[in-house]
């Protein structure tokens, strides 16, 4: 969860631009204060691709 509004729409902005598409969900989707970032995984996901997001993650300020 990143309980923020502003930070989970920079995140989802920052993600996208690294080809990485994930749904922010803000309020009313969810109660103040538990806004989160959504992605989906599929079976066709590589290990590469799921390391490849969690490097993106980490670079995330």
């Amino acid at each position: 969860m990143i309980r923020d509004t502003a930070r989970t729409a920079a995140l989802t902005s920052f993600l996208f631009e690294h080809d990485i598409l994930a749904t922010g969900l803000n309020y009313p989707v969810v109660p103040k204060g538990d806004e989160e970032i959504r992605f989906q995984i599929c079976a066709n996901h590589t290990d590469q691709d799921i390391d490849y997001v969690l490097s993106v993650l980490a670079r995330f300020d």
